[in-house]
C-alpha cells in the first residue's frame, strides 16, 4: 500500500470541483497505468506539499517545490486525511 496525499496552494480543478487536499490511494509507479502516472505527475508538480504513507508510516516527501524527507505533525495529518478527496 502506497498512498499519496497532496496539498494544493491554488485549488486543483477536478471535474468542475475545487480540491485543496487530494489523495491517490494505492499508487505504485511500476504497476500504475498511464492515467495514474499522468495524474500523479500533474499533482506532483502542482502540489505545495506531498506526503507518502506506506507500511513504514508517513513522511513529508515534497515541500515548496523541493524534495524532502521530514517527520510529520500527526495532528495536522489527521485533519488532512479527513478532508482529502480521492483523485
Amino acid at each position: 500500500m502506497i498512498d499519496y496525499y497532496y496539498e494544493f496552494t491554488n485549488t486543483l480543478d477536478l471535474d468542475g470541483q475545487k480540491v485543496k487536499y487530494g489523495l491517490q490511494r494505492g499508487y505504485h509507479p511500476e504497476e500504475a497505468d498511464q492515467y495514474q502516472q499522468m495524474l500523479h505527475g500533474h499533482c506532483y508538480v502542482q502540489a505545495h506539499r506531498i506526503w507518502l504513507e506506506n507500511a513504514n508510516g508517513m513522511i513529508l516527501v515534497r515541500k515548496n517545490g523541493r524534495d524532502v524527507h521530514e517527520r510529520i505533525d500527526v495532528k495536522e495529518m489527521t485533519w488532512i486525511k479527513l478532508v482529502a478527496r480521492e483523485l
